[in-house]
């Protein structure tokens, strides 16, 4: 242990030596401010760039080149399906806590959100796009409840899919279960007030994040909100649905590179098992470790591995970065104000209210 403080002391000595260094060179300054606000996105490139330098660049070009290109067609109607159930699932969520919003806005930021999925904390930009998109009072911790009550469900869903193989890969049943006690124990956090209260004080003993008290103590109430049945299970179902089409996709992915002997089954294990382990990364999406982790196991299913590098970047390619240019349309079509509507001043509940009075 004493080596190790040593160690990880002198690598901290000489990072803030190097900065130091570097912010008093005219040139390197500002290229090194861009490197420090964009780690996490250098470090993801450099792992994808390192998966194709060691698979071999000439044989994954010699596999994309003899792509079937009808499998590639049928892949996107999948892959807009897979965000339109998502899309569903959160204007559910988003009409349960009085957000004054048709389905058609609500795909439309959630389309437009996906180009911001690479960052730190991406999804949350679809606050202020639904906020300038409706013009809602919702505060930004009922709107973060929202997107945060959908992306566990999701994940959770997506776990899942691990469960078929459990019986023959024993070790991944310790995997589902602490899966399981995570979400559990995230659940009881946002459940329980006391819990509740002391994950913020622990969270608001960092100086910069104590001016979002109320944003952070305004999203336990409205999951509360969205535990309710009327709106749990129908988000529930369209998550369902996102994540099977999410296996599907990948199933295509495999078909569309000529791994056909690989099973539905295994291929939703196989993506199931990197997206858990990926989201634990501090990186954006996963991106670099998702696609290490699942040519890996595609190599344990028989899979070459430049077939498998080419399936996890093809599903990367669809899932993400078809996404995130169908997104930036969208991204377009809001900051013009051409999907922008007149919020009624007391929202759905109101209209209730109106249409019951004599």
């Amino acid at each position: 242990m004493g080596v190790i403080s040593r160690v990880v002391a002198a690598v901290t000595r000489w990072s803030h030596g190097a900065w130091e260094v570097s912010q008093r060179h005219p040139t390197m300054a500002p290229v090194a401010r861009v490197a420090r606000h964009y780690v996490l996105e250098i470090v993801a490139v450099l792992c994808v760039l390192a998966l194709v330098l060691a698979v071999n660049p000439a044989q994954l070009a010699s596999t994309f080149r003899h792509t079937d290109t009808r499998v590639l067609l049928l892949m996107l109607p999948v892959t807009i399906g897979t965000y339109l159930a998502r899309s569903l699932g959160w204007y559910v969520t988003l009409r349960a806590v009085d957000v004054d919003v048709d389905i058609r806005r609500s795909v439309a930021v959630e389309f437009a959100g996906q180009t911001m999925v690479f960052l730190p904390t991406g999804d949350l930009a679809r606050i202020a796009l639904i906020k300038q998109v409706t013009g809602t009072r919702r505060s930004g911790g009922e709107l973060t409840a929202t997107i945060a009550f959908g992306e566990l469900i999701f994940m959770t869903l997506m776990g899942l899919g691990v469960l078929p193989r459990v019986a023959t890969h024993p070790g991944v049943a310790l995997l589902v279960i602490l899966m399981v006690l995570v979400h559990v124990l995230v659940l009881a956090v946002l459940i329980w007030e006391p819990a509740y209260n002391w994950a913020i004080g622990l969270v608001e003993k960092a100086g910069p994040l104590q001016r979002f008290d109320a944003q952070l103590r305004a999203i336990r109430p409205a999951f509360l909100e969205l535990l309710r049945p009327r709106v749990a299970v129908p988000v529930i179902l369209c998550n369902a649905v996102a994540v099977f089409l999410s296996y599907l996709l990948f199933y295509l992915a495999l078909h569309a590179i000529g791994q056909t002997h690989v099973d539905f089954v295994a291929a939703m294990f196989v993506l199931a098992l990197s997206w858990v382990i990926s989201s634990i990364s501090l990186i954006p999406g996963g991106v670099g470790p998702f696609e290490g982790l699942l040519t890996v196991l595609l190599i344990a299913n028989g899979v070459p591995v430049a077939a498998g590098a080419a399936a996890g970047l093809l599903f990367r390619g669809f899932n993400d970065i078809l996404m995130a240019g169908v997104g930036a349309v969208f991204l377009v079509l809001i900051r013009r104000g051409r999907l922008h509507e007149q919020p009624r001043p007391n929202g759905r509940r109101g209209r209730r209210a109106a249409t019951r009075a004599p």
